[in-house]
Parts: structure tokens; sequence; C-alpha cells
């Protein structure tokens, strides 16, 4: 995009929590969009070809990325396994995916899943409308590591324990009593 250029549309940048939609066709999106809460969070119907676009429009990453496709493009995979992005795939999870990802079988429980991360509270932070999330005592904080914690806990990330350093700052700076840490017995970085 050159200077001066406007987007309009799915592809203009979004700093809401949004969740990106893999498919061939608009139906698993427009099937989200009914369930979930326009207000915590934006669905984005994504063809495998405009995947690194819509992945581009979101800032600083997606919450989320739902697959529906048999493997997802090369472009978004660098992604997935970079920052803390939930990710989820109706149907088995293609090969090469982070460990974190998990692969539902049917519409109706994918949905379930996320509904419980956009509702989920954990020691008194639960996610804010728009984006971030509420701590105990009122206040909000804008941190995405923080939000993707809150959102997948008590599961965690296939990531190294540095994608996590702005949860940990906003943790510490509330006097929160958790941290970002590997589990030794998933290998997986959660709170605890």
């Amino acid at each position: 995009m050159t200077a001066g250029t406007v987007t309009l549309g799915v592809l203009a940048p979004e700093r809401d929590r949004a969740l990106i939609v893999l498919a061939p066709d608009g139906e698993l999106a427009v099937g989200l969009r009914e369930r979930l809460d326009r207000a915590r969070v934006v669905v984005k119907d994504a063809r495998p070809e405009e995947a690194p676009a819509m992945l581009a429009s979101c800032r600083p990453w997606p919450w989320m990325v739902i697959g529906a496709v048999p493997e997802p493009p090369p472009e978004v995979t660098p992604a997935l396994i970079r920052y803390p992005i939930i990710v989820c795939w109706l149907g088995p999870m293609p090969p090469g995916l982070p460990a974190h990802g998990r692969g539902y079988s049917r519409f109706s429980v994918l949905a379930d899943a996320v509904e419980q991360a956009l509702g989920r509270e954990v020691a008194g932070m639960r996610l804010a409308v728009g984006a971030g999330v509420h701590l105990p005592g009122g206040r909000i904080t804008s941190s995405a590591e923080l939000q993707a914690l809150v959102s997948a806990h008590p599961a965690g990330f296939d990531l190294p324990l540095a994608a996590f350093r702005s949860a940990g700052r906003a943790l510490a700076a509330h006097d929160i009593p958790l941290r970002p840490r590997r589990d030794p017995a998933t290998g997986l970085v959660s709170l605890r």
C-alpha cells in the first residue's frame, strides 16, 4: 500500500479484537458472526488467497485464526508460529501449525470454544470490549499477549517465552500474581 492510499472494508486496519476465518466460502464466518457478540470481536472472512492481506490488516495481529481449508496458505503459517494467535480448525489440524492449535469436528463445538475464549476470566482479568484486558480494580491494559493468554487459559501457546514480554510487564505493573511461564509437562506457555 502506498502513502495516501485509503483501504476500505475488511482489509482496513483493525485495532479491535479480530478473528479471521479462512474458508472456501463465507458460511463459517456468517455462522460465527450470528453467534458471537460483535462488540467483543470482529469476524473477518477470507479466502486462502486473501489471507496474507487479511492478517496484515489486524493490529498488531489477529486474536484468533479459524480455518476450514485443507491447509493454510504458506504466507499465514509464519505469523501463527511467531505471535500468540489462537488457532482453531474446523476439521483436523493441518500439519505444520503450532502445537497449541485445536481441531474441532463440528461447528457448534468450535463456536462454543470461541465464546468461552471471549468470556474467560482468570484471576479477575477478562477481555475488554473492543480490545485489551480488564484488570482487577477496573483498569484496562492493551497487551495483545495478555489478551491471548487470558483467552486461551488454562491452555497455552507453543511459542518462546519472550513472545509474552508485554504480558509479563502488564501483570507486574498491576501487582497481579501470575506470569507467563512454560509448563514443564506440556511445554506450552500459559499464565501460572
